[in-house]
């Protein structure tokens, strides 16, 4: 009885996790983007930019570490951050053509708990 119980809160706390969706996709400004790492969500989840030579710049809000990484389609990753431990900061810089791109921790299973976003690059 108290596994059924304990299963089922786990799973209504997943299905209000998704609730809200990603909203609207932000614009990055002047090759600059802001990113928050928080537990299991990267902030903003859904970004547009220009090609060309673009920064990221990122901070840990959450308790846990967790780590950046921008995949294209064919799985190389043009920029790659090391884990930052909670408060910390870090960034990276890269020239992206036009694409889809996927934002993502890589550390352990954040990426399936929902620490992903997407890129578009035009």
């Amino acid at each position: 009885m108290l596994l059924a119980r304990a299963t089922a809160a786990v799973l209504a706390a997943l299905a209000l996790g998704g609730c809200g969706g990603a909203g609207p996709a932000t614009e990055a400004r002047d090759g600059r983007v802001e990113l928050a790492l928080d537990d299991y969500l990267i902030r903003p989840q859904q970004l547009r930019a220009a090609a060309g030579e673009l920064t990221f710049a990122l901070v840990n809000r959450g308790r846990l570490g967790h780590n950046f990484r921008i995949r294209d389609r064919k799985g190389r990753e043009p920029v790659e951050v090391a884990t930052l431990l909670p408060g910390e900061r870090g960034g990276d810089s890269a020239t992206l053509p036009p694409g889809d791109y996927k934002m993502l921790c890589t550390v352990a299973n954040h990426e399936q708990l929902g620490m992903y976003g997407r890129l578009v690059v035009r």
